[in-house]
């Protein structure tokens, strides 16, 4: 891409977030000539009527164009929003998965960097309304929607009595006054589970003066249930569950206790339970990797010396690590190593395994030098999370759209699951797949890319062997835990013998029913 001065431009190259066949050029203005450059979004008239859009420029030129050109209308940033490795990305997405560069940019940028004639604006909610910081044109608008539960941009052009609103309305996005009405709902749906844990002055997280303190409160919880064989029993489980771990699930007191929702419900009455809703993972045993973060086994040192090294000649190495071998402690070494240098990491995670639970215990381990980014964030906190990036926060968690984030300084990409569905968007455009993406978006930065997996996809584990890939193993699990025995059953002799029971053989029936039976 070709730059030019200052003095002699006359002409930019823009990007709207649609289906456009290609980019549109606009003329410059006297009067915007020292604002308008690469990265910034500028606000246009597109079309035969009179919608007017934030569009992005990618192009300054100074060759005038056969044909007419409009004005560019007003200049929205004083700073570029992407970078020029992003346009690159973008550019590649769009020729090989076959859509438009309009399409990547709607993809890209969150809602509130995208606006159009259709926008509506709302207040924050989570704003306290304090607007002595605002100007009068921003005042008129907040004030306006005190008063009105939404505004259009053509009823915020007859307030303001102007054309050109998109800076003032751009600012007012920044300082999270205001927000854009989304229709759309997230279709990601958290899993959660009902969980359970003592009330005060019962509770285990109250910190007693002594061990006999916190005894005899127990003790007052048992006295209160005491004329309940089956209160006595729930109680009794819950104290002997918190030993080992540090939430139950009300399915646990079901299963051990042997009661039902009513007798935990009683002794709630009584307050010394409280029964509470929160979101578990989707992937067994997935937010337990990090329980041993503080030092790595034998395996997982050699793994880490391993990646390092395949890494001085190889872009992409491949962890191949049985389940519970604790790849996600070494993804944290390698994180922690790229922090000291002032370098980015990109985590991408599969939505479902995005859940509290990882979140909380990196960002434990991580604390402010990471952001989570998902299909659950408000437009506000998008824009927050793009900003930071843009200004080289070290971490980003995220699921497929984080590929989209305008990095700084990108030193490596973990692409955890990497075998996973859920890294293939299917619709709308772009259809991609975030794992090939990524490890195309590490090569425009030089970066490297770690895939982790317990099954690898066919055609990660195939360039790993054929040498395309670096190849590390972990083939035991964390602390020696034993791995599960496998035994292969033939179902054909099965149906032979007539023994099968609908789709399940005889062996694994009676299996299920002495694993039920062992509780």
């Amino acid at each position: 891409m070709e730059f030019f001065e200052q003095d002699i431009i006359g002409y930019a190259k823009i990007i709207l977030p649609m289906a456009t066949p290609k980019p549109y050029t606009y003329h410059i203005p006297e009067a915007l000539r020292e604002k308008v450059k690469f990265g910034v979004r500028v606000e246009v008239q597109f079309g035969a009527g009179r919608d007017v859009y934030s569009a992005l420029v990618i192009e300054l030129t100074d060759a005038k164009p056969e044909h007419p050109t409009k004005p560019i209308l007003q200049v929205i940033d004083n700073e570029a929003i992407v970078t020029v490795q992003q346009l690159a990305f973008w550019q590649w997405m769009s020729a090989y998965y076959a859509c438009t560069l309009g399409e990547i940019m709607n993809a890209a940028l969150p809602t509130n960097l995208k606006l159009s004639s259709e926008t509506r604006v709302v207040l924050n909610p989570e704003h306290d309304q304090n607007f002595s910081e605002l100007d009068d044109k921003e005042y008129l608008v907040a004030e306006a929607l005190t008063i009105q539960k939404e505004l259009t941009i053509e009823q915020i052009q007859k307030i303001l009595n102007q054309k050109t609103v998109y800076p003032i309305i751009n600012r007012l996005l920044m300082l999270a006054v205001l927000d854009i009405k989304e229709e759309l709902q997230a279709k990601f749906k958290p899993k959660t589970a009902t969980f359970i844990r003592l009330k005060e002055p019962y509770t285990s997280d109250t910190e007693p003066a002594s061990s006999n303190e916190k005894g005899y409160a127990l003790a007052a919880a048992f006295d209160l249930v005491k004329n309940s064989e089956k209160q006595t029993n729930a109680l009794l489980v819950y104290a002997q569950l918190t030993r080992n771990q540090k939430v139950v699930k009300v399915n646990d007191i079901y299963e051990k206790a042997k009661v039902d929702l009513t007798v935990l419900k009683a002794i709630e009455k009584k307050g010394i339970f409280e029964l509470y809703d929160g979101e578990i993972s989707r992937v067994a045993g997935y937010a337990n990797e990090l329980s041993d973060a503080t030092e790595m086994n034998d395996h997982q040192t050699r793994a880490i010396f391993e990646i390092n090294e395949f890494f001085k000649t190889k872009n992409v190495v491949l962890l191949h690590g049985v389940t519970g071998s604790g790849k996600t402690r070494v993804y944290v070494e390698l994180i922690q190593k790229a922090i000291a240098k002032g370098e980015q990491v990109l985590y991408l995670l599969p939505e479902i395994a995005l859940t509290t639970q990882i979140t909380t215990r990196l960002q434990i381990v991580f604390g402010d030098n990471i952001s989570v980014y998902h299909s659950r964030l408000n437009g506000n906190e998008r824009v927050e999370i793009w900003q930071n990036t843009l200004a080289g926060k070290p971490v980003v968690l995220g699921v497929r759209s984080s590929l989209f984030l305008p990095f700084k300084n990108l030193k490596y990409i973990i692409v955890d699951e990497e075998h996973d569905a859920s890294f293939k968007q299917h619709d709308p455009n772009p259809r991609y797949n975030a794992r090939d993406a990524a490890i195309y978006l590490a090569s425009l930065y030089g970066a490297k890319v770690l895939l982790g997996t317990a099954t690898p996809s066919v055609e990660t584990y195939y360039n790993a062997k054929t040498n395309k890939y670096g190849l590390v193993e972990i083939n035991e699990r964390f602390g020696g835990v034993q791995m599960p025995e496998i035994e292969i059953v033939d179902n054909r002799i099965e149906l032979k013998n007539r023994t099968m029971q609908g789709n399940f053989t005889s062996k694994l029936i009676a299996e299920l029913k002495a694993a039920l039976a062992r509780g």
